[in-house]
């Protein structure tokens, strides 16, 4: 981001969003760029980060409201899953794995 901002002579404001897809030797590719709120942003408050209460804060002028600004960051191994229909699911990657773990008959070890 630091290098569209100064490729554009802009200085860092808004809210925008990164996706990333990685290949199989884990090296991050960007895919998108979002300038504004996403579908996702009711997982990122399951998790913490509450981008729209930050908002309505700093639009209400809430004197109680932290200013500075703020990086937030999350467990390396919180997976975040959503599916357009239904309610996004937070959980950590060994118990993504172990949900996922078949048997050799086929049947879902659990």
């Amino acid at each position: 981001m630091e290098l569209l901002f100064a490729r554009t002579n802009s200085n860092r404001h808004g809210f925008f969003t990164l996706d990333f897809k990685e290949n199989a030797a884990g090296k991050p590719y960007l895919t998108e760029v979002n300038c504004r709120m996403v579908a996702f942003n009711y997982s990122f408050a399951m998790a913490g980060a509450n981008f729209s209460e930050d908002i309505i804060s700093l639009l209400s002028e809430d004197e109680s409201f932290d200013r500075t600004y703020k990086m937030y960051e999350f467990d390396k191994d919180l997976i975040f899953l959503r599916d357009v229909d239904d309610t996004p699911i937070l959980m950590k990657e060994k118990d993504l794995k172990q949900k996922n773990a078949v048997e050799s008959n086929g049947t879902l070890k659990v």
